[in-house]
């Protein structure tokens, strides 16, 4: 509970510093997203980096709980669980902006994270972001807990590979929502064609992954043995700089990174955790065509562990490209993509394939001014029968209430899919939402 006493106490405080602000707020900042040719993303009045609305409340809070069900031979709860979030974001004086996002969950009797705990309840918290920024006339500098994105294909992590991610429920939760925020300095300087980002990261985390005893916990042949974890990995930093080609937008970019996913190799019968550092060199584009958007993306990896038969390992360099296309027709949104990842100087003596494709397809239709939302999604592995396919319905019944439902089918017949285990976790999720 202090974790929330502190988080409500510094919002609050902020609260009271900003409100001497708000008046030079709505006169100096303006901001444009649109992608209209008249609108220069690099112009002065968007430098300042400020994407909350200055008008709106500085602080958000929202409850939800959530119910969800196995559909599968096994028919029974899997979550039970009630959280909350807590969101604020304002400037604090002049020039200077502050944001927090940190939520906490409780996890109810019949909940898996309760029941692998054998426990009558869990709960858990995560300050996913928690910065202070100060902006110049072309400069900004942000430090403290944040997720940096370098990528324009959604769900692809051909370049943006900067934070770690929560795996804790695996494919049930949006790739949007899973990022783990790190301590970290940040920069951008924009100038009148091109916009320079740079970043430091001293102490890199790693993946959140499903505790031992989850139902997304799967047995492992090594899993018996001791782990020799990684005692400190090396720094992060890197460079990325954008510009504009006519209409479309251009990126490039380098950085030295950690694995957000250490390595393993057996040593003297105990597992060996294993992070080595490695560059990614990388480009992003996006071209816009009327309601329609091209996007892709493209990183060079170099130094990536990858087991051999006899669990040792062995570095090879990985190309990651990504492509995807967003349109619009007739108010149906439509979006598709594919990720492509190969392995250079591949050898038969490797635990993982040459290549790996994945594919991602998406439709979304709102009704009723916009307050009833229909999507479906289906993702797939190239060159195999394996799909996983999702439904939402959610209905904003008022600005503060919300409903939702998904429904999770799997189809999963390759025995060496990574998704293998899934192939009877069919899932319906029902789950409500208030906001203050």
């Amino acid at each position: 509970m202090k974790i929330w006493i502190f988080i409500l106490s510094f919002c609050f405080t902020f609260q009271v510093l900003a409100e001497d602000e708000l008046d030079l707020l709505e006169d100096d900042v303006e901001i444009d997203f649109s992608m209209d040719e008249e609108s220069d993303p690099f112009t002065k009045e968007s430098t300042i980096g400020v994407d909350e609305d200055p008008v709106a409340s500085p602080i958000r809070i929202s409850l939800d709980h959530a119910l969800s069900f196995r559909l599968g031979e096994q028919k029974n709860m899997v979550n039970n669980r009630t959280g909350v979030n807590i969101d604020y974001a304002s400037s604090i004086g002049e020039n200077l902006y502050a944001k927090i996002d940190a939520t906490g969950s409780i996890y109810w009797s019949k909940d898996h994270r309760a029941i692998s705990k054998e426990q009558d309840y869990d709960y858990d918290s995560l300050i996913k972001e928690a910065w202070v920024q100060k902006s110049f006339d072309r400069f900004t500098f942000k430090l403290g807990l944040q997720s940096i994105v370098w990528g324009d294909v959604e769900g692809s992590q051909a370049t943006d590979t900067l934070n770690p991610t929560d795996n804790s429920e695996f494919l049930f939760v949006d790739f949007e929502d899973v990022r783990i925020g790190q301590g970290t300095v940040s920069a951008t300087l924009y100038t009148n064609s091109m916009t320079w980002e740079s970043f430091v990261t001293p102490v890199p985390q790693f993946n959140k992954n499903p505790p031992n005893g989850s139902i997304y916990s799967f047995p492992n042949p090594l899993s018996s043995l001791k782990i020799t974890s990684v005692e400190k990995p090396n720094p992060e930093y890197g460079f990325r700089t954008k510009f504009k080609l006519g209409v479309s937008e251009m990126a490039l970019l380098v950085a030295n990174l950690t694995p957000n996913q250490p390595s393993y190799q057996l040593e003297n019968n105990r597992l060996q955790e294993v992070a080595k550092s490695f560059l990614l060199y990388g480009a992003n584009f996006n071209y816009p065509i009327g309601q329609t958007l091209l996007k892709a993306d493209l990183g060079y990896k170099t130094d990536q562990g990858i087991n051999d038969q006899n669990f040792d390992l062995i570095y090879k360099d990985r190309l990651d490209t990504a492509f995807g296309i967003e349109t619009t027709i007739n108010q149906h949104y439509l979006a598709a993509s594919v990720s492509l990842s190969r392995i250079i100087d591949w050898d038969e003596s490797l635990t993982q394939k040459k290549d790996r494709g994945i594919f991602n397809l998406g439709w979304t239709k709102t009704y009723f001014n916009e307050d009833l939302t229909l999507s479906i999604e289906v993702m797939g592995v190239l060159f195999k029968s394996d799909r996983i396919v999702n439904w939402l319905v959610d209905y904003k019944l008022n600005d503060s209430l919300k409903f939702s439902m998904v429904f999770f089918v799997f189809s999963i017949t390759d025995k060496e899919s990574d998704f293998y285990a899934f192939r009877d976790e069919h899932r319906i999720e029902f789950k409500t939402k208030y906001q203050f």
